[in-house]
């Protein structure tokens, strides 16, 4: 079995088809959550969701975006003009997207090719799991009926932003696949991060894509400052 694993999407629904162009063939995509905000095109990349029957768990970016939703906050604007790209996001989504954020689940565990997974968009904050201790509590607190601690088990975050495979023993691992749209500040590549698991082997994979249409329906928006400067450093070379 061949599974696609991606996480903090934002909106970017050209990184995604970029991905899947590169790996036609899979059969099933798992998504770490953060499927919107700080992009352009919200609808769009949930549409993809439905449309490719992505399993996902929800993100704190999709929380955002529900709450603004939800509480009227993206009909406020603010004196000048300018928006967040919450308030953007939240503008171009009806209730059926909405719902569609607020069902993923916080949290979810399946098996694939005799592997047991728990996916969750972040572990605390943006803390990580970095001792065998740790990843045995927050594996008992998902899986209080499995206490054989000799089974593979692999846990998938979110969040950072950041593609790792961390090991705490030969049985025991947590990934990132990093994020479809971009990086943190300290991370100058501009490639959508994902990766891939195929008959339980993890690869970390990357896919340069054409971000011009990403910038373009950026510039057209009526942003705050501070949001635009991030987006010159995501979407603009």
């Amino acid at each position: 079995m061949k599974a696609l694993i991606l996480s903090d999407i934002h909106s970017n629904v050209v990184a995604l088809e970029a991905i899947v162009k590169a790996e036609p063939e899979y059969d099933v995509i798992y998504c770490a959550g953060d499927l919107v905000d700080y992009g352009p095109f919200p609808a769009e990349v949930i549409g993809w969701m439905q449309e490719h029957r992505v399993t996902c768990v929800r993100g704190n970016h999709d929380d955002i975006i529900i709450d603004v939703y939800r509480n009227g906050g993206h009909l406020h604007e603010l004196t000048d003009g300018e928006s967040k790209w919450a308030h953007h996001n939240a503008r171009l989504l009806g209730e059926s997207e909405i719902t569609y954020l607020e069902q993923n689940p916080t949290a979810l565990s399946f098996e694939m090719d005799g592997i047991h997974y728990t996916m969750q968009h972040l572990y605390q904050d943006y803390l990580t799991i970095d001792s065998l201790p740790k990843f045995d509590a927050f594996w008992n607190s998902h899986h209080p009926d499995q206490p054989d601690m000799e089974q593979q088990r692999r846990l998938i975050f979110g969040h950072t932003h950041r593609r790792c495979v961390h090991y705490l023993s030969d049985n025991s691992l947590w990934l990132n696949p990093g994020s479809v749209s971009y990086r943190r500040p300290d991370d100058p590549t501009k490639a959508a991060h994902y990766c891939t698991i195929t008959d339980g082997v993890i690869s970390l994979k990357h896919v340069v894509y054409d971000r011009t249409p990403l910038w373009e329906a950026t510039e057209k928006l009526r942003l705050r400052e501070d949001e635009m400067r991030v987006a010159r450093v995501f979407f603009r070379d």
